[in-house]
């Protein structure tokens, strides 16, 4: 097996395992989410907001928000210290895998960064996410999360006073009902957040603190190749990404998009990162298998039935990969623009008209 190969597996038995970290973390808010939960009901069952004033209402939301600020900073101080014990970790596997990677011939044992570059790097470096969290460095990020929560529900409180609710409805509003196990609530959307942005933190950590290894072993490593999750579920971003190369302080890094799966593997001298024989895990129209290691995600789907063409990016381009006369390595530059943000098919159709018109799409 090729060294890289060796990096290139170990790397992605490791993204399965840094998935698995996150659920755990994700895990931990739960008794946080009881906890808001419980001092709402309380709070607001003791207050008659029918004798309310409007400046006794801010009193009481001044009170409730003071209330979520201590709950929600026990939380990120909790998720910072894990963040930075990920850290330290993955900066290990990564010079780990780069020393294992080496030939019998050579001896090499991989460099690591101290403790205080690592953290410099998860701190500094800004997220890689496109969009509304865009640049955004790791503190900030978080804290817009739990600004966010904490207005999303003073703001629910608030406005059923202006409404005329009852203490009952605001609570109902608030916690969702039994009947939809309480996936109807405010507080379900503020859990579907907090693990979005539990996912994206560790990833980012994840990546930054590798990163840092790799640029501490400069001398061996000559880029990174990114590698996407091989499955529907892949965004355009990532599915476009797949097998790009980009030099060490070049280039978009994971996450790329809130909850982003991928990953980068190091491109050594010591041999091509791609064996001829080298493999990797994808999950298809029949079932998790091994495909060749050097296929693209475009690649790897025009392998798939049509029908699950469909499903991964939607019918009208999975119609034009098809019959559109577009080689792969085309459709895959019609994806991004510049900034790696997602074209759209009326961007595309001014680029392709003739493909467009090839598929019956125009």
């Amino acid at each position: 097996m090729a060294a890289n190969q060796a990096i290139l597996d170990a790397t992605i038995r490791h993204a399965v395992f840094l998935e698995q970290l996150k659920s755990g973390e994700v895990k931990k808010f739960a008794p946080f989410l009881k906890e808001i939960d419980r001092s709402l009901r309380d709070r607001l069952t003791k207050a008659d907001l029918t004798d309310y004033t409007a400046v006794r209402l801010e009193r009481l939301l001044k009170e409730v928000d003071s209330l979520l600020l201590g709950i929600f900073d026990r939380f990120t101080d909790q998720l910072n210290l894990d963040l930075v014990d990920i850290a330290n970790y993955e900066a290990q596997f990564e010079a780990t895998s780069l020393t294992r990677a080496a030939p019998p011939s050579i001896t090499f044992d991989a460099a690591l960064p101290g403790s205080a570059a690592i953290r410099a790097a998860i701190l500094t470096n800004p997220l890689s996410v496109r969009g509304a969290d865009g640049g955004k460095l790791l503190d900030p990020f978080i804290q817009g999360f739990t600004s966010t929560e904490r207005q999303r529900l003073t703001g629910a409180i608030r406005q059923g006073f202006f409404e005329g609710q009852t203490n009952f409805q605001i609570i109902k509003n608030i916690r969702g009902t039994k009947a939809l196990n309480f996936n109807d609530g405010i507080l379900a959307t503020t859990n579907r957040n907090a693990g979005s942005v539990v996912h994206t933190a560790v990833q980012h950590v994840a990546t930054q603190a590798r990163m840092e290894t790799l640029k501490e072993n400069s001398d061996v490593v000559q880029s990174v190749e990114w590698v996407s999750t091989l499955d529907s579920k892949t965004t355009a971003q990532c599915r476009t990404l797949d097998g790009r190369r980009f030099k060490l302080i070049e280039g978009p890094r994971p996450p790329i998009h809130i909850n982003c799966r991928s990953t980068v593997v190091a491109i050594t001298r010591f041999s091509a990162l791609l064996s001829k024989d080298g493999t990797r895990a994808s999950v298809g129209d029949s079932g998790p298998q091994q495909v060749r290691a050097d296929l693209s995600y475009y690649d790897w789907l025009t392998q798939q039935p049509a029908a699950f063409q469909d499903k991964a990016i939607g019918p009208v381009r999975a119609k034009l990969l098809r019959d559109g006369g577009l080689t792969v390595e085309r459709f895959s530059e019609m994806q991004l623009d510049r900034n790696f943000m997602p074209l759209t098919l009326a961007e595309m159709i001014r680029l392709e008209p003739l493909a467009f018109a090839k598929a019956g799409l125009d």
